[in-house]
Parts: structure tokens; C-alpha cells; sequence
């Protein structure tokens, strides 16, 4: 009995930190990172400024889970991949989900691109890591689809593929979201020089 009324607390704890980094995205979108004062954040998520004291010691961890959000996304191992894949199928499952997930969060991208340089020194260490860890596993597989291109061409090759896909946040496109990432994938597809859905890239 005690387990079960202690268990609702615990839901709303993580939806009420859930509810201040959504809210705290949005205005860091809307005005920047430095315009959103704690209180305003706060107000956004249906609370005062000093409760969200107790899930966030300061802004800067806010942004830094806002920031962790989005590398999750982008990073999640597509659930329809069966293992053995070729790596160009691999390596396009992968863009596929990136593109997916930064055309469903255009105004977090912006905060993406605007907002690093705001992050605490260990958290934007801990960001380089996860997304060096990314760029050498697409490195890995596009060298693999094109055992002939230098280390150097696939390493401009990739990074030029994420400045893409990460340039989305800096313009506004009048594209639906599966519009926006079939886009997306496809520019990708020919910049890597492989096949999407029987297409030559």
C-alpha cells in the first residue's frame, strides 16, 4: 500500500522536470538564453522560480538537459534495424533518425546552435564526447560504403552532412516534418553517394 501511494510523487516529479526543460527550450528558442530569467521559466512551467530549485541547481543545468535532449534524440539506435546490416542501409537508418528528430525540433535546434557556448565547461565536455562519438561512428561506416575516398573526404564529407541537418536551426522551412526529413535524408543520401528507397544518391 505504501509503494503504491508513494509511486504518483514520483511521476510528477519527472513530468514537472519534464514540463520546466520544455518550457525553458521554448523561451531559450524564442529569446535567447540569457533573456529567460529563472522566474520566467518557472512561470512557463506552471510554477514559481525558486521550485525549480528542486530538480535544477541552476539555469545552466536547464540548459544542459535541454541539450541532452536533443543528443538523445538525434543519437537513438533505430528499433528497425536488424544487426548484419550493409553499412550503407546502417548509415542511412542512422541519418534518418537524425533528420527525424531535429525536423520535429526546429526551435530546440536553434537553442542548439545559438546556446552551446552558454553551457558549464563539464557539460559542453560531456556534449564534444557524445557528439565525437557520432561523427566517428558515420565516419566508420561511410569509409566502409566508400573504401576509396581518403580519411580526409569522408571526415569533410560527414561533418559537412551535420552542419546540414544542424542547419536547421537558423532558418524556418515551410515543409511539414516528414517533408522536412524525407528532405533531409535525401540531400544526405547524395552527399554520401548512396541509395535511398532504390533512388541513386
Amino acid at each position: 500500500m505504501a509503494a503504491a501511494e508513494t509511486a504518483p510523487p514520483r511521476r510528477r516529479r519527472g513530468s514537472r522536470r519534464t514540463h520546466i526543460v520544455s518550457a525553458a527550450a521554448q523561451l531559450f528558442a524564442a529569446d535567447g538564453y540569457p533573456a529567460a530569467g529563472m522566474d520566467q521559466i518557472g512561470a512557463a512551467a506552471g510554477i514559481t522560480g525558486p521550485a525549480i530549485y528542486r530538480h535544477f541547481d541552476s539555469k545552466a543545468a536547464i540548459l544542459a538537459a535541454v541539450f541532452d535532449g536533443i543528443i538523445d534524440a538525434v543519437t537513438a539506435r533505430p528499433d528497425d534495424l536488424p544487426p548484419g546490416q550493409p553499412p550503407a542501409a546502417e548509415l542511412l537508418a542512422l541519418v534518418d533518425v537524425y533528420a527525424n528528430a531535429v525536423a520535429s525540433r526546429r526551435r530546440l535546434m536553434a537553442v542548439f546552435v545559438r546556446e552551446v557556448h552558454h553551457l558549464p565547461p563539464e557539460h559542453r565536455s560531456q556534449l564534444a564526447d557524445r557528439q565525437r562519438d557520432l561523427v566517428r561512428q558515420w565516419r566508420t561506416l561511410l569509409a566502409a560504403v566508400h573504401p576509396g575516398w581518403s580519411p580526409e573526404v569522408v571526415r569533410t564529407t560527414v561533418h559537412g552532412c551535420f552542419g546540414m541537418l544542424n542547419a536547421l536551426g537558423t532558418f524556418d522551412s515551410g515543409l511539414t516534418d516528414q517533408e522536412l526529413a524525407g528532405t533531409l535524408v535525401c540531400m544526405a543520401a547524395r552527399l554520401f553517394q548512396v541509395e535511398v528507397d532504390g533512388v541513386a544518391g
